[in-house]
């Protein structure tokens, strides 16, 4: 189902990807995952795919994120913690509908209660609150000089990352061997 398992850091290591599934060393993606394979993306997932091969031009993983935040050559979101979400929901709903007439001791107590609960739970500019130790998702797009617009998206956590326990394909012993034809990846790669 994967076609890596590793970190994806530079866009060279993207490269590297498309350039082993272009020659058959690793497999593209044929088609959007079904309901049961989505379950399986655990930190270290790595997806390539063709768009027109696999019919697929978005990526769906079932999942809930950040808005998009550029970083490098990739776009990045966070994983969001869609059950604190519906909690954040229903308590501004239960103080906005409350009187009135609610003391500034209670009206005290709510806020140094919010201020605790957004200090442990960091909120993305949209207001919702990131998951702890969720996944971080990076996507990267790229066309080839024969106009084969080709798509990655790589799933990671901060932990496993920083601890080294995923690979990097320029590390990877067979395929930091992979040179990158020039001119075939010509936005990256003139």
């Amino acid at each position: 189902m994967d076609t890596f398992i590793g970190h994806i850091k530079t866009p060279q290591d993207a490269l590297i990807i498309f350039e082993a599934c272009r020659r058959g060393q690793l497999n593209r993606v044929q088609r959007r995952l079904s309901s049961k394979e989505r379950v399986h993306i655990t930190s270290g997932s790595v997806f390539a795919w063709d768009e027109r091969e696999a019919g697929v031009r978005r990526w769906t993983d079932g999942r809930t994120w950040s808005p998009s935040r550029v970083l490098g050559s990739f776009l990045t979101y966070r994983e969001l913690n869609t059950k604190h979400r519906r909690r954040h929901l229903s308590i501004s709903s239960s103080i906005s509908s409350s009187s009135s007439s609610s003391s500034s001791l209670s009206s005290s107590s709510s806020s140094l209660n919010k201020a605790n609960h957004a200090s442990q739970y960091p909120r993305s500019s949209a207001g919702c609150s990131y998951k702890p130790n969720g996944l971080i998702k990076q996507s990267f797009s790229i066309c080839t000089v024969n106009n084969q617009k080709i798509h990655l998206i790589s799933y990671y956590t901060k932990a496993d990352v920083a601890s080294g326990r995923l690979m990097q394909p320029s590390h990877h012993p067979q395929l930091s061997k992979i040179s990158i034809p020039k001119g075939y990846y010509p936005e990256l790669n003139p």
